[in-house]
């Protein structure tokens, strides 16, 4: 490990009290690209050294004292400071950061790459680059907010994404949106319904009243601002018709728009295109520096508050604790010698003390991202759900009127005004889910009541608990037509064509069968094996494939209900898991 002595700046651990406030005013001013490639270690240092020193010659900052290994490398007090670390297992991880003294503040930009030993199976060697602004205090007391910038796409990750094969899992990170044809339609979708997508994509339908030449340099223009923050994608003419066929109306991209495809993309549920944006050709014609700004933003906020990939996750950590090569040197030594190596020590046990303060502050600043991260999922989450039930809340309005014109016009005025004679009850919470599914004779609950209780703890947990109450009574009324032969096809059938006057939830949120990867790997089957009467199957549990969701998102803000349909033969369906999502490849 290099440049110790100027790794942790003291006036920096001293501001304590406004370190929460900031993590906010960062998230939003932050550029964060993260990455990886298939470079082995022995490329992946040298590629980014590279890359560091001609950033270096951009700004007209001292490349030769950086290939020497000095820490200072511009005249205003510029510092590039070097922390390494090499793990047993051949593990390399490096960190270059680089800090520009301004008048109110100063720009720091990170750059830290981790390569896997040989040994590993697969070479995956991550870059991870952090640009942010650190702003001095704004008022009297020094711990008062500070002000902070808006950081813009460095020119790092830029000479990055031309000079590396950057990925993010199989999507292309480019600089520029990489071209769609035909033939590239396929791997195209599966980019966008890929698990393991962390970052957004964006694509670009072909603009059919444009020469394709000039349309190319405006999607080029107003993705300028997210490269290195999401995938990018331009369709030709022919691939924007294909795309769309493929995909299907709900998620397509119409000639001259763009669409922001969040990840885990469903192209099977209409309620999923709720959650990727499109930006309309009218809204990009003459507005192109707000279409900018509005292709950028989203990316930018998700990057900047998503949490870290495994393999980076406890990174900053590992190398501040790494151990730096220090001692008395031996033999004898002059008393001039022995001062200065005194006045070392003292000056090491001094580092050492900030050095605990700057891991407590490493570990409240993962705590509080891991936070942000989780309730960032949850509100993206709520709102498709909100966007959803007002697109329903106005299509049941406009059948009120409706019929409330029918009836006066056949002369039933009274009739059009009445109160309805039943009025259904939500629930506030899952304990009170659970307690009301024993008032429905065709509905048990199986499952372990912890799991709902936990969700209970969760800021939106009523708006969930809502959702799954409202899909019980749907599973209700279906599970008595079946019973009773009115009915014939499944619980998604139901949902699909509810009969006239039956309860009913969204189709889009039945699942009825778990993808061919959940059911295939043992451990994410083996949790979906869930208990249920042994009239229904001898051994007592009963793989519960079929599930309602309750919540977009991942993890703790995606609530599940799993369920078996054994309406033909015990007249009941068994609910055996209701809470956070299970296991699969992209939670696993």
């Amino acid at each position: 490990m290099t440049g110790a002595p100027h790794r942790l700046p003291h006036p920096v651990l001293n501001q304590r009290r406004g370190r929460q406030r900031r993590m906010w005013d960062v998230a939003t001013g932050r550029y964060r690209s993260v990455f990886h490639t298939g470079l082995p270690a022995d490329e992946a240092f040298p590629a980014a050294e590279q890359q560091l020193r001609g950033w270096l010659g951009q700004k007209d900052l001292d490349r030769e004292a950086f290939d020497k290994g000095r820490a200072q490398v511009g005249p205003a007090g510029e510092l590039l400071l070097v922390l390494a670390r090499n793990a047993p297992d051949g593990t390399q991880t490096k960190r270059w950061q680089l800090r520009e003294p301004k008048e109110d503040g100063s720009w720091m930009s990170t750059l830290t790459v981790h390569a896997p030993g040989r040994a590993r199976e697969q070479v995956r060697s991550w870059f991870w680059l952090d640009v942010e602004f650190l702003g001095a205090a704004t008022g009297p007391d020094e711990h008062d907010a500070p002000h902070h910038r808006k950081a813009g796409v460095p020119r790092l990750a830029r000479r990055l994404l031309e000079t590396v094969d950057a990925r993010d899992s199989i999507a292309h990170l480019r600089e520029k949106p990489v071209l769609v044809r035909p033939s590239d339609i396929d791997s195209l979708i599966d980019v966008l319904c890929d698990p393991d997508r962390r970052m957004p994509s964006i694509v670009a339908g072909a603009d059919p009243d444009r020469d394709f030449g000039a349309w190319r340099r405006v999607i080029e223009e107003i993705t300028r601002k997210a490269a290195g923050l999401a995938s990018l994608y331009l369709l030709d003419p022919h691939a924007t018709e294909q795309f769309n066929a493929e995909i299907g109306d709900s998620h397509g991209v119409p000639g001259g728009a763009v669409r922001t495809y969040l990840p885990d993309v469903d192209p099977a549920s209409e309620q999923d295109a709720l959650r990727h944006r499109l930006l309309s050709r009218p809204r990009i014609e003459g507005y192109e520096a707000r279409a900018r700004a509005l292709l950028s933003g989203l990316p930018r906020r998700l990057s900047a508050e998503a949490l870290l990939p495994r393999p980076l996750t406890g990174l900053s950590r590992a190398l501040l604790t790494e151990e730096p090569s220090a001692g008395r040197p031996r033999g004898t030594a002059s008393p001039g010698a022995l001062e200065a190596v005194d006045a070392l020590v003292k000056e090491n046990d001094r580092l050492r003390d900030n050095l605990d303060a700057a891991l407590e502050l490493v570990t409240e600043a993962e705590q509080t991202e891991e936070r942000l991260a989780q309730r960032n999922d949850e509100l993206a989450a709520l709102s498709v759900e909100f966007d959803t039930a007002n697109q329903r809340a106005e299509s049941l309005e406009d059948e009120v009127r409706v019929l409330r014109r029918r009836l006066i016009q056949s002369g039933h005025q009274s009739d059009a005004y009445a109160a309805p004679e039943e009025q259904t009850l939500l629930p506030s919470s899952f304990a009170e889910v659970i307690d009301r599914i024993g008032e429905l004779p065709r509905i048990e609950f199986t499952g372990d009541i912890d799991h709902p209780l936990e969700l209970d703890d969760m800021p939106i947990a009523s708006s969930w608990a809502q959702t799954a109450w409202q899909a019980v009574l749907a599973m209700s009324d279906y599970a008595d037509a079946s019973a009773g032969g009115s009915f014939s096809g499944g619980f998604f059938a139901w949902c699909k064509n509810p009969p006239s006057g039956a309860r009913a939830i969204s189709a889009g949120k039945v699942v009825a069968e778990e993808s061919e990867t959940v059911k295939s790997n043992a451990k994410m089957a083996r949790r979906r094996l869930l208990p249920v009467p042994e009239d229904v199957d001898p051994s007592g549990e009963a793989y519960m494939w079929a599930h309602i969701r309750l919540g977009g998102g991942a993890g703790m803000s995606a609530p599940r209900m799993h369920y078996v349909d054994d309406v033909k033969n015990t007249g009941k369906i068994y609910i055996g898991y209701l809470g956070p999502h299970l296991p699969v490849k992209s939670t696993n």
